[in-house]
């Protein structure tokens, strides 16, 4: 087969495109430290990759979740917390209200401080968490979880809804708890019976015909409830909190594995690419000069 002038400088050309080319895509890995710029470097590897890069990111997204979980628990907590001291305060007035020599206007007294209390107990079981929803009404979190009947009766507005959230693969996590659990409203009326109880000893503090003893006695056992309910959801709430812990844990263990895998099927090895960079700029140099003295003898022969 005769080769022509055209064909040499065809291949030669052909030849110091492609160095060009694989000088280029070593640039392109030093520059990024990367092994794999395209799947054709290395198919199975940048599968791979993909699988392991599309997990760390629902793990990045469990952890996110997870963190919103410990925040919206936390301010749960907190709100448990302040309903504890209410009702042990009210536990304690009704105690100080079963001393016998107390008067008609000493009962009156402590029926007035209580009746602060509920109030501030209202407003509570009404709080809205840190996004703007109402922290115990359910599902139903754009409205107010309770609402005062025309005979004082404090009813239930939400639902039994509990809102949780995505923090694990397998783990949705409540972060919120309905105020009829909280507040013990009735599942027939939505009638709480703690607010029931605070609101039945205030009016027979203020009656002088009331039979006090009586009175204190059933009060004392309403807040032992209630208080024993309420320590109940705390211990619930402060497990899932311990329960976040574990998962948060886990969830740095695991976007530690990821990263290192991806590093495994990704990363540069520095040292030997540079020497291929070294060598393919090294052939291509001389690859060069050998196409320059080729063409130059080629066009010598056809003008001679």
């Amino acid at each position: 087969m005769r080769i022509s002038t055209g064909m040499i400088f065809d291949a030669g050309r052909n030849s110091m495109m492609r160095q060009s080319a694989d000088l280029v895509h070593t640039q392109q890995q030093l520059s990024s430290g990367l092994r794999v710029l395209r799947p054709s470097d290395d198919p199975i590897a940048a599968a791979r990759a993909l699988e392991v890069t599309q997990s760390k990111s629902v793990n990045t997204q469990f952890q996110t979740n997870q963190g919103y979980a410990k925040g919206a628990l936390a301010s749960l907590e907190s709100t448990l917390g302040s309903i504890t001291e209410i009702l042990t305060d009210v536990r304690t007035r009704a105690v100080e209200a079963g001393n016998g020599a107390f008067s008609d206007s000493e009962h009156r007294a402590i029926a007035t401080d209580l009746e602060a209390q509920f109030n501030a107990l209202l407003g509570i079981a009404n709080v809205k968490d840190a996004t703007g929803d109402y922290q115990f009404a359910g599902y139903q979190s754009a409205q107010p979880a309770f609402s005062v009947g025309v005979s004082g009766e404090v009813i239930y507005e939400g639902d039994a809804g509990e809102r949780a959230m995505q923090v694990g693969s397998t783990r949705v996590m409540p972060v919120a708890e309905p105020g009829s659990k909280v507040f013990m409203a009735d599942p027939a009326t939505g009638e709480s019976q703690v607010f029931g109880a605070i609101s039945q000893f205030i009016a027979a503090l203020r009656d002088p015909a009331s039979d006090k003893g009586a009175a204190v006695s059933q009060a004392i056992g309403d807040m032992d409830a209630a208080l024993e309910n309420v320590s109940t959801i705390r211990a619930s709430v402060g497990s899932r909190m311990v329960e976040l812990d574990a998962l948060g844990e886990l969830a740095a263990a695991h976007d530690q594995q990821y990263a290192e895998t991806l590093s495994q099927l990704q990363d540069l090895d520095y040292n030997e690419a540079i020497s291929r960079f070294t060598q393919q700029q090294t052939i291509l140099e001389a690859a060069q000069q050998s196409y320059v003295r080729v063409t130059g003898l080629s066009l010598f022969n056809l003008l001679s």
